[in-house]
């Protein structure tokens, strides 16, 4: 409970206030290795009563831990500062404001955004930081100025040839930043985070391997090269050493709020501790896969590997390289049945969707784990493994409504066979309700998942499992729906995806550029009221809970609807056996699957 608890440290109840801090610092004196990130987080809000009223708790654990305290604070820093380097930091930005000019959207959080790039660049730290401090610093400056000229200038008399002016200049910079700092393959610590490199045999753990009835493992080193991935964000692979000689590997992404998957985390490790206490879950060893989560800010943080773990997408892809077989051979199956698939009805879409399966094995993932495995033995126990953490996992994500199930999100563990789900930012059944290619179905079960369970298919070990796991959720509905509320009306979650704008902004209003460079902040009442660039407000009453949001409220009934058996409807209380038999028809019906987005990839 510790993030919810965090969550509130700075509620206006001087006497609540008091008592979490209070409750902090015991905590944090018996385990400071399971809470001294997680204030960091908080130390470095933008929230300035949050952030001092953490750091306020750090003071007292530095007290007790000095050493401690001040290495937490070293390697979060240090992480936090490779996630996201300075050419990276200002292409975002640029690109930022030069769309909300292109666009007309509000760019007050970018230019606050660049004022704050343009502060860090004052005080460069590493080698990297001061190459190109020193390649761009007094073109970002003389562009900054501009931009300052423009932005101080009262609305009404604000120049769009100097906000023009400022925007070229920022472009300018950005092509010349491109060449002379391309994309690396790689960091090397000792020019972008040499601090890091000298931490040694320290006394912090490390980052998520802390547990109290376990051995502590600390940090005994850090590999001193970071590898750069190529995807869109741009993420890190790094390694730590640890003092039992193992070798820790992570992901370290930038750029997003990993909270929410921290908080995910949470809720699977109650699930799997609900299905320990039942005689028959706990006989079959049902539980979901987890990994470590650790926040280092509010859009930075450290994810840990799940060791000898392939994605489903690689596992299909690598197999059908092997064979010969394009990838998308289902989807060009369909778009030669009905080749202007995006004009199709529903219906024509099913029957093309029908026609691609038809015409197609769909036993890939079937081939896959029969060849990997060296016996029959081992190929049934991966086979039953497979099946089980997979029904597991699909009720589980239904209770959380978890979306976005494609096939990269999805793992299989080479040696045990278990799937083991990443990426939980679709959570509260976001996918359903996307205005295009929204998500119909409750969980992912296509054929090339079904497949592999061989002869009893659905109707065996799966539905069996899934009939348990959802029977122990609905018996302690209490308890996951305590920590459900927390999670939902928890302040730190972002809401911008559930609200709708609190009003749309006239003609004569959005036909005025520079209102779209100017600041919006507005309060009232006796709560917070944290209004967005779009027009959005979270409303936070006194006790730190977001109660003023009505899709908040909506989804707590939604959750509590699942866990009672009357989601499918409200007069009518299902049996477990009865819910899972509805739910596996919605994950299988074709009219659902061929709807969805194609990367999606509903033909596998």
């Amino acid at each position: 409970v510790i993030p919810q608890i965090l969550a509130r440290i700075h509620i206006k109840s001087e006497s609540t206030r008091r008592l979490i801090r209070q409750l902090l610092v015991e905590v944090g004196k018996a385990h400071p290795h399971a809470i001294l990130f997680s204030l960091y987080v908080a130390a470095r809000s933008d929230h300035t009563e949050r952030s001092q009223a953490a750091k306020d708790v750090l003071a007292k654990l530095h007290d007790v831990f000095p050493e401690l305290v001040e290495e937490t604070e070293v390697v979060s820093r240090e992480l936090i500062r490779i996630t996201v380097l300075f050419p990276e930091m200002w292409t975002k930005a640029i690109t930022d404001l030069y769309q909300a000019y292109e666009t007309g959207v509000s760019a007050s959080e970018v230019v606050r955004i660049i004022r704050s790039h343009h502060k860090r660049m004052h005080s460069p730290e590493t080698l990297h930081e001061y190459r190109f401090v020193q390649a761009f610093g007094k073109d970002l400056a003389a562009a900054y100025e501009v931009l300052c000229r423009y932005c101080s200038a009262p609305s009404r008399s604000r120049s769009l040839p100097l906000l023009r002016q400022a925007v070229e200049l920022y472009r300018h910079i950005y092509s010349r930043i491109s060449v002379m700092f391309p994309r690396p393959a790689e960091l090397i610590l000792k020019d972008t985070a040499p601090i890091l490199l000298q931490c040694r045999d320290m006394e912090l753990a490390v980052p998520g391997s802390y547990d109290p009835d376990c051995e502590l493992v600390t940090i005994q080193s850090f590999d001193s090269t970071v590898e750069v991935l190529t995807t869109a964000q741009s993420p890190r692979t790094m390694f730590i050493y640890g003092s039992n000689g193992v070798k820790y590997k992570f992901l370290l992404k930038g750029r997003e709020d990993l909270r929410q998957d921290e908080r995910v985390m949470q809720l699977f490790g109650l699930i799997n501790s609900l299905l320990s206490r039942d005689t028959e879950t706990a006989r079959r060893s049902l539980a979901i896969e987890r990994f470590p989560v650790i926040p280092l800010s509010s859009n930075s943080g450290l994810i840990g590997f799940y060791p000898g773990c392939i994605s489903f997408h690689h596992l299909i892809f690598n197999l059908r390289q092997r064979l010969n077989r394009p990838s998308t051979l289902e989807q060009r199956m369909a778009l030669q049945f009905s080749p202007n698939w995006d004009t199709l009805t529903t219906m024509q879409k099913v029957e093309s969707f029908e026609y691609a399966l038809s015409n197609t094995p769909g036993n890939d993932l079937q081939r896959a784990m029969w060849y990997k495995a060296p016996n029959a033995e081992v190929w049934l126990e991966r086979r039953t493994n497979y099946t089980r953490s997979l029904a597991v996992m699909s009720m589980a994500g239904y209770i959380l409504g978890l979306g976005d199930r494609h096939p990269s999100n999805i793992l299989i563990h080479e040696r045990t066979g278990k799937v083991v789900h990443i990426d939980f930012g679709d959570c509260f059944e976001i996918a359903a309700h996307r205005e295009k290619f929204p998500e119909k179905v409750p969980f992912r079960l296509t054929r090339m998942l079904i497949m592999p369970m061989e002869v009893s298919s659905i109707e065996g070990i799966f539905k069996h499992t899934a009939n348990h796991t959802m029977r122990v959720l609905r018996a302690n509905r209490d308890s996951l729906m305590a920590v459900l509320e927390a999670f939902v009306f928890d302040p730190l979650v972002s809401w911008l995806l559930f609200q709708e704008p609190e009003a749309a902004p006239s003609s004569d209003h959005d036909k005025k550029r520079p209102d779209r460079f100017s600041s919006s902040y507005s309060s009232g009442g006796g709560s917070e009221s944290l209004r967005t660039d779009d027009g959005y407000v979270n409303i936070i009453d006194d006790k730190g809970w977001q109660t003023g949001n009505p899709k908040a409220r909506a989804i707590v009934k939604r959750i509590y609807d699942k866990l009672s058996g009357t989601d499918f409807n409200p007069d009518e209380q299902l049996k477990v056996s009865k819910q899972v038999e509805r739910l596996i028809q919605q994950a299988t019906a074709s009219e659902n699957l061929a709807v969805l987005y194609v990367g999606w990839v509903p033909f596998w």
